[in-house]
């Protein structure tokens, strides 16, 4: 298997690699020039060396370098119209952890965006980040808590949930005093 680019290269160095392909003499050294000098359409590349006898193996494949950082600068841009900032400098605001986005998109943001959250990071992390910030300061954010472990954790139970995790919490607060 080989990129685009390495089998036309290898077609190319075959000598009289145009024939029983349909494409004539003089077009097969415009495609070879064109793509020596970096100016061969990617479709036309693929007609070549599918009329070459070449099929493709595996679909090209992209992946967006930035989507992550424009995802990102979305969610901060939202949270600083919520006025979840609002004791941060606004120089500080754009070196925010993750721990610390995730904590503000949770508490104050809509469900699309925290949906945004799952692309940018493991569920995991959601989940532990949600246990310490959120789910540690039952009851003052129970209906919250209710819908993120149904909706997000797939927690079948999540009353149940949070009291044991509440019990939990407060027996091991009393067996350290």
């Amino acid at each position: 298997m080989f990129t685009t680019d390495k089998s036309l290269e290898r077609l190319f160095s075959t000598r009289g690699w145009y024939k029983n392909s349909g494409i004539n003499g003089s077009t097969a050294r415009v495609y070879k020039k064109r793509f020596n000098e970096h100016g061969l359409e990617m479709e036309t590349r693929i007609k070549i060396l599918e009329l070459c006898g070449y099929k493709i193996v595996q679909e090209m494949m992209w992946k967006d370098d930035n989507k992550e950082e424009r995802i990102k600068a979305d969610l901060i841009k939202k949270l600083n119209v919520e006025k979840a900032f609002w004791s941060y400098s606004q120089s500080s605001v754009s070196q925010i952890s993750d721990e610390l986005l995730i904590e503000k998109v949770l508490l104050h943001l809509d469900i699309d965006s925290i949906c945004s959250l799952f692309t940018l990071f493991p569920k995991k992390m959601i989940r532990n980040i949600w246990k310490v910030k959120m789910l540690s300061q039952e009851p003052l954010y129970h209906q919250l808590n209710r819908l993120y472990a149904f909706l997000y954790f797939d927690i079948s139970n999540p009353d149940r949930y949070i009291r044991d995790f509440t019990n939990r919490k407060y027996k091991s607060i009393q067996c350290r005093d």
